[in-house]
């Protein structure tokens, strides 16, 4: 007797767990680059189940299954390699370290005060409102440049630079593994200012994205020479540029923060 083709329903059930798993397959390997992405330990996490699976499906002689796993493990061991790589291109900067778990405080800059008319309040403009008058360029709270190791980030709302080593409300920018720069929580807001022009007139152009409502994003990955328009915790309008990745993950950055 001659065998008989599958009936159409089961060529359908087949199909449908075929794209089941094609469609899990995808979700998994969104997740697992996501992961990946916010922390390094998923990658050695990953690489020990996968080597743990090769093992364990070898012994039960399940070599289709153990090949499979096999040429994730070699996969998910090559981008995390060339995720390492990416993030030690650029040329070690010498700057200053600061041990983990330690605060440390910069001097503060000098600041301009803006001019205010006389018999007008301080801080407030002929025209009634605050802010400094039209043409005058605001008060400057913060401008120096600052080394953000990996996971750190720094507070300059007070005039001075403050390091943290917890993405907390207080952060004004926070520097994860990566080289993934986070404004502040508050606002979450990062603008490209990387080909608009030097940082003469950078003050007019960050008002002027946040104004236009130009697109923006709560992260970055940086890179030597970018910059970008912020806004600090506090709300003041700040302008950064990355001089240089320094150490395993640091990136040396020149910032400006203006009183609005």
């Amino acid at each position: 007797m001659e065998n008989e083709a599958p009936a159409p329903a089961t060529r359908l059930k087949e199909h449908s767990g075929v794209a089941a798993n094609v469609v899990s397959a995808v979700a998994g390997l969104v997740a697992l680059v996501q992961a990946i992405r916010s922390d390094p330990l998923w990658i050695v996490l990953g690489l020990v189940a996968l080597a743990a699976l090769v093992a364990y499906q070898s012994w039960r002689r399940r070599w289709r299954a153990a090949g499979l796993a096999a040429v994730a493990l070699l996969v998910l061991g090559v981008a995390g390699w060339g995720l390492h790589q990416d993030g030690r291109q650029a040329t070690p900067a010498a700057g200053p370290t600061t041990p983990a778990g330690t605060t440390t405080t910069l001097p503060a800059p000098a600041t301009t005060a803006a001019a205010t008319p006389a018999g007008a309040p301080n801080g407030s403009t002929p025209g009634g409102g605050t802010g400094a008058p039209t043409g005058t360029p605001a008060a400057v709270v913060f401008s120096d440049v600052v080394q953000l190791d990996q996971k750190t980030g720094v507070d300059v709302d007070e005039g001075r630079a403050v390091k943290r080593y917890a993405q907390d409300a207080t952060v004004d920018l926070y520097l994860d593994w990566g080289y993934i720069l986070y404004s502040s929580a508050r606002h979450s807001a990062l603008y490209d200012d990387t080909y608009a022009g030097p940082e003469e007139g950078a003050e007019a152009r960050c008002a002027t994205y946040r104004e236009a409502r130009r697109t923006s994003a709560p992260h970055h990955y940086v890179g030597s020479g970018q910059q970008f328009c912020f806004t600090t915790s506090d709300g003041h309008p700040g302008w950064l540029q990355v001089v240089n990745q320094a150490g395993d993950g640091g990136a040396v950055i020149k910032l400006t923060v203006w009183r609005d």
